[in-house]
């Protein structure tokens, strides 16, 4: 079978087996071979014909040249000493190189990365120490720290001098001189040291004059950007406004535009209908004219023939007068002249009678026809009138029509705009509300994380406090001034701390007009109120 399918082709077979349904039906489906009888013979024939000896040699030579020839490459494939296999071996050997490299790149990455860490870090620390140094707490803390080193220094100096004057009541005047010597020289130490503070409190002076005009400057820069930044969004708020009112400006003119085109189109259905009624009693008047015209022709006729009935009578009686004449004169001829002339005469005139009858029917005819053919004409153009009247009529329903369907559509695409709108407004509002609702709680948020801020703060700066008082203890300086600037709550006051106002302890007092806090002793002026008055309430002041 495997050389069959090698020999031919498979066919899309057909499907045998049971109907779908049945219990051997979900089977997988295979492809099936199908070969007509022709085709089953001619594979058996050419599977027991054996081939000739020379032909099958021929098989049997290429197929181990094949074999020879792979195994040639596989053993070719495992030497070292061949150009492909020095090819091989160097770019092994590079590869190895520059994973190591890159090990070695890498391994000095790290180390430099934690360095740069490193360095970072004591960076970092230093500006922190320096940043934790400038706050007001702490500098106010060593402020009290250098007060109590200028009291230990005031002591000693007390000392001194006290000793100084001891010893100069029971000492010669060489050690007085000496004793003088030493103080001025002391004296002048202790100058040195002032002029030396003085100048340190200077710069420190001047330093916080700077740093407070800095904070001035940065607000007024924050409050001209507050101020620039209303202006922008007063002016985004009035350029809407604009835009609004164009847009309501525009939809007006649209709906005048409109009006002033419905009322001329109402105009011109007027004038229609007024050319109208001018033409339908024009043609009223043309007919009412040609009515009259043929009656007054009619008149004219009837005098006429009358007129013509008289002259013929008159030539008649002429003519008998005259037959009489000649009837007196000729006798004799006088009957056939008679019945010769008579027959003339009854000749012409029934000619002439036939004549007229016939002019008068083809005049009636005419009249008739003429009449039928104003009437047609009339019919026609009432006709058409009529029908230009309805489809006049339908047009102007139809554009009715369309303009009641583009007012309900723009009506139903206004209700749609303003329910989008309102929807919007709605989200707006819910966004508006969730977004104050983060707001409060990352403000919330804010100030429990700066509570805590201020606690982990106050830890600290307590715990510098103890570390520096002890030393001070240790090297005798007075603890009076530490102590008191060590007591929790920044601000300097005698009140209560805060603790929602990050542990604030301000003094109750008022500012002057420079914002200073007043002093906590109460003045003359203030004492002077307190006696002058009989009450023994405070009135508000502080003493």
């Amino acid at each position: 079978s495997s050389g069959i399918n090698a020999e031919w082709p498979l066919r899309p077979g057909v499907q045998h087996g049971r109907r779908k349904g049945s219990a051997q039906a979900d089977k997988p489906k295979e492809k099936l071979l199908i070969l007509s009888s022709k085709e089953w013979n001619s594979i058996q024939d050419r599977k027991d014909k054996v081939l000739p000896a020379d032909v099958q040699l021929s098989l049997d030579l290429q197929k181990d040249r094949v074999e020879k020839h792979k195994q040639s490459i596989e053993q070719v494939s495992s030497w070292g000493n061949t150009i492909v296999g020095k090819r091989n071996k160097r770019l092994n050997a590079r590869r190895i190189r520059e994973e190591q490299e890159e090990k070695e790149r890498q391994k000095l990455d790290i180390e430099e990365a934690e360095i740069k860490a490193a360095e970072r870090r004591a960076a970092i620390e230093h500006a922190k120490k320096l940043q934790y140094y400038q706050t007001d707490r702490v500098k106010g803390f060593h402020g009290a720290l250098l007060l109590s080193e200028v009291i230990k220094e005031r002591e000693a100096q007390i000392q001194l001098k006290k000793e100084i004057n001891n010893a100069m009541k029971n000492a010669d005047d060489h050690l007085l001189q000496w004793e003088e010597q030493q103080r001025q020289a002391a004296e002048k130490v202790e100058k040195d040291k002032a002029s030396v503070r003085e100048k340190e409190t200077a710069l420190l002076r001047k330093t916080q004059y700077e740093q407070a005009q800095d904070k001035k400057k940065i607000e007024i820069a924050e409050r001209v950007q507050d101020i620039e930044e209303g202006k922008a969004i007063q002016k985004d708020v009035e350029q809407f406004h604009r835009s609004n009112e164009a847009k309501a400006r525009e939809r007006e003119e649209k709906q005048r535009m409109l009006k002033e085109n419905y009322d001329q189109h109402l105009d011109l259905e007027c004038r229609i209908r007024d050319q109208q009624r001018i033409s339908d009693k024009q043609t009223d008047e043309e007919i009412r004219l040609y009515a009259n015209a043929k009656k007054k022709m009619a008149q004219l006729r009837k005098t006429r023939e009358g007129e013509l009935f008289q002259a013929f009578q008159n030539h008649q009686q002429a003519m008998v007068d005259h037959l009489a004449t000649l009837i007196k004169e000729q006798v004799d001829d006088e009957d056939s002249r008679i019945a010769k002339a008579v027959g003339e005469r009854d000749g012409k005139r029934q000619t002439e009678e036939e004549a007229a009858t016939q002019k008068r029917k083809e005049m009636q005819m005419s009249i008739l026809k003429h009449r039928q053919e104003t009437m047609g004409k009339h019919a026609q153009k009432n006709s058409e009138i009529k029908n230009d009247q309805t489809l006049d009529l339908q047009r102007r329903i139809a554009e009715d029509q369309t303009y009641f369907q583009g007012q309900e559509q723009r009506i139903a695409s206004k209700k749609v705009e303003e329910d989008e709108i309102q929807g919007i407004l709605s989200k707006q509002a819910s966004e508006k509300s969730k977004k104050q609702q983060v707001e409060k709680h990352n403000e919330l948020e804010a100030d429990k994380r700066s509570a805590q801020m201020v606690k982990e703060e106050e830890d600290e700066f307590q715990r510098y406090a103890d570390a520096v008082i002890d030393l001070a203890k240790e090297r005798g300086r007075p603890v009076g001034p530490l102590l008191k600037a060590k007591n929790a709550g920044a601000g300097g006051g005698s009140g209560p701390i805060f603790e929602g106002k990050s542990n604030l302890r301000p003094s109750y007092q008022a500012n002057d007009a420079y914002g200073n806090q007043l002093p906590r002793f109460a003045s003359g002026a203030a004492k002077n109120v307190n006696e002058s008055s009989a009450t023994n309430k405070r009135l508000g002041f502080v003493w």
